[in-house]
């Protein structure tokens, strides 16, 4: 592959372990490796809010058809590409909101939760999109979106608030308070922090993204948030694990980490997602990559209390 020795964003050898531990074939490490210095590969989507929902709305631009993306909610809509859905009226009044096409598909495996959870947290919500994307299946009866950074914290009540959803309770709490609360909920979203190496893909410099530094750094991180995020959930209930990152050690391995530590979990099957589960791992968990034309990438895996 005729690809620069040196670049600005990443190393390429780096990134070629990466591609090693990701089992990725020629064609796929040479999609992935032109994506991360190419930074163009992320599409965009609308989530429409409560707000335009309540008055079946469509937006001032044309969508293209959904025919691709069969995992893709009815409140999710993708604009043509060129259009830039921020730049619109709507989009301050808080009609939509835009995410990216990977961040929707990871909201899929929402679609193997079985009724309408009656609680419901998002542990790491900021800036809202996961929040967004559990309203677009599920009224969100009592749900509430936590984050710890106060600065993020603003911003998330800020969208909440501009997208109709007033009624969702906005929290600071860290994981282990939330532990330590006993409060036990139907359903927890864990878009945990991670190295991010899925921003190479969308143009966005993240230095040391590749790096053991970060990547052990942030497993460790992860594996603490959900080690405190079991206790949070009653008999019957979900957790859906989610990253926007690629390296193993982040996510199957983390996964994997918290089958083994804590008894009476399991891993969810995602039909809607079968295409792509990993073949990283023994167990039901789905990665996305930009060789499936879906966006820049992420991962999920949908677990359920059993005890």
């Amino acid at each position: 592959m005729s690809l620069s020795k040196t670049s600005s964003a990443f190393s390429v050898k780096a990134a070629l372990r990466l591609c090693e531990r990701l089992k990725l074939s020629a064609a796929q490490t040479e999609i992935l490796l032109r994506a991360m210095q190419s930074g163009d590969t992320a599409r965009r989507a609308l989530v429409l809010s409560s707000k335009a929902t309540a008055k079946n709305y469509r937006p001032p631009f044309s969508c293209e058809s959904r025919e691709r993306y069969s995992w893709l909610p009815e409140n999710v809509l993708l604009p043509e590409v060129g259009v830039n859905p921020a730049q619109y009226a709507d989009y301050e009044a808080g009609m939509y909101y835009v995410l990216d096409l990977s961040s929707c598909w990871e909201g899929a495996a929402l679609s193997a939760v079985p009724c309408t959870p009656e609680r419901s947290l998002d542990l790491c919500a900021a800036p809202g999109g996961k929040t967004m994307l559990l309203a677009a299946r599920f009224p969100l009866q009592n749900h509430t979106a936590n984050e710890v950074q106060a600065r993020r914290r603003g911003i998330l009540r800020e969208n909440l608030l501009r997208c109709g959803m007033e009624h969702v309770q906005v929290t600071g709490l860290r994981p282990d308070q939330w532990a330590g609360q006993g409060e036990q909920f139907d359903l927890l979203l864990v878009d945990a922090p991670c190295s991010g190496q899925s921003l190479l893909c969308k143009g966005i410099s993240n230095p040391g993204c590749l790096g053991s530094a970060a990547v052990n750094g942030n497993a460790k991180r992860q594996r603490g948030i959900m080690l405190q995020a079991v206790s949070c959930v009653r008999p019957g209930g979900h957790i859906l694990y989610t990253t926007c990152t690629y390296d193993p050690e982040e996510n199957e391995r983390v996964v994997a980490y918290l089958l083994r530590r804590i008894p009476g979990w399991q891993a969810e099957e995602v039909p809607l997602l079968a295409a792509f589960r990993s073949d990283l791992c023994d167990f039901p968990a789905y990665r996305l990559l930009p060789h499936h034309g879906c966006g820049a990438g992420g991962f999920c895996c949908l677990l359920r209390r059993l005890l």
